[in-house]
């Protein structure tokens, strides 16, 4: 009984932390709109109730969370493993880029898929490889070469965009992909495909490998001490490469999501901008989720929430995009202020 008493406990009390943490957020919010000449109270019923109560917005709500499921899985597996792995953004318009390449071939429609979704795992593992192993090998911090990386995808992808993958019948971006290659759509008139059963599978798998065998407990050990995982016959430096292997798929997946999933640009704009700013944020969504594959999903569909509900405050209320940003970054902040304490204390 105490067993189960203790156990629960350990779920309800990461639960409790981050509800006090989002009514502190909205609270902090609040004010900020209060101070701009804004209405709070019908501010966040724009917010939260059109992003979570009604069928098109809880539609666009799940269709932004379904890439950031995956990216948060790429910091909180790196996290399990005591990695800070932000490399996802470039992990992430890499698998993009492999989408696209082969979106190129010509296939039946389910089989392209799954190697559209092949292809960009596989581009994002390879593209997390590098960094793995300067850190194994030349003791290069892992923040510096994902950065690094990010920025050299970014690039990469650009040209790819503007040469090889151009689109001949408009400048602004890569070929479309091919329709045999995308996601089904789950609604017609909405943005939400099949990816998001994708996703949350995807997301699942990974809460049985780190949690229900023997290499996922290997995982979580080198993480919570390398000296003491080492002793006790643990590689440590293949725990380290199979992480980053593993986040690389997720990242890799979520380019295969925003651009074989995300209706109706199905392509890459050479701006990229489709594309920037989900590896990042789910970093915060990992966080919010306390490292846990399963409460990353549900992290990620509040994030997906506030992404929503930001469209709907400058539909009904007229307010600038700017304030928009500041309010839902405002809130973000709060939310992961407990996992970062938390972060911090098993650091120290």
């Amino acid at each position: 009984m105490a067993k189960w008493r203790n156990k629960l406990r350990g779920i309800l009390t990461p639960f409790t932390n981050s509800i006090f943490a989002i009514i502190i957020g909205i609270i902090a919010g609040g004010i900020i709109l209060w101070i701009n000449g804004y209405p709070p109270l019908k501010s966040y019923y724009y917010l939260f109730h059109d992003s979570l109560f009604t069928k098109y917005g809880l539609l666009r709500s799940f269709s932004y969370a379904i890439p950031l499921i995956l990216t948060a899985l790429t910091w909180s597996i790196g996290m399990r493993v005591g990695i800070y792995n932000i490399g996802a953004e470039g992990q992430l318009i890499i698998g993009a880029g492999a989408t696209v390449a082969a979106s190129t071939f010509i296939l039946p429609t389910g089989i392209h898929l799954g190697v559209a979704m092949i292809f960009a795992m596989a581009a994002g593992m390879a593209w997390s490889l590098p960094a793995a192993l300067l850190k194994i090998k030349r003791g290069v911090h892992e923040v510096v070469s994902t950065i690094m990386l990010n920025w050299i995808a970014i690039y990469f992808v650009r040209y790819l965009v503007d040469e090889p993958l151009s689109d001949p019948e408009a400048a602004h971006g890569s070929i479309p992909i091919a329709e045999s290659s995308r996601f089904p759509i789950l609604f017609e008139g909405s943005i939400l495909t099949g990816a998001i059963f994708v996703s949350i599978a995807f997301a699942i798998i990974m809460y049985i490998i780190l949690w229900h065998t023997k290499t996922g407990q290997h995982l979580r050990a080198a993480g919570l001490s390398k000296e003491i995982a080492r002793n006790s016959g643990i590689n440590v430096a293949r725990m380290t490469i199979i992480s980053f292997l593993l986040g690389g798929a997720a990242a890799g997946l979520a380019g295969c999501t925003l651009t074989a999933g995300m209706p109706p640009e199905w392509t890459i704009y050479r701006t990229l901008a489709t594309l920037l700013g989900f590896g990042f944020t789910g970093i915060g969504v990992g966080m919010i989720g306390r490292n846990h594959p399963i409460g990353g999903i549900f992290a990620a569909v509040f994030f997906g929430s506030l992404w929503s509900g930001s469209y709907f405050l400058q539909l009904n209320l007229q307010i600038p995009i700017e304030i928009t940003d500041i309010l839902t970054g405002v809130i973000i902040i709060f939310v992961a202020i407990p996992a970062l304490i938390e972060m911090i204390r098993k650091r120290r």
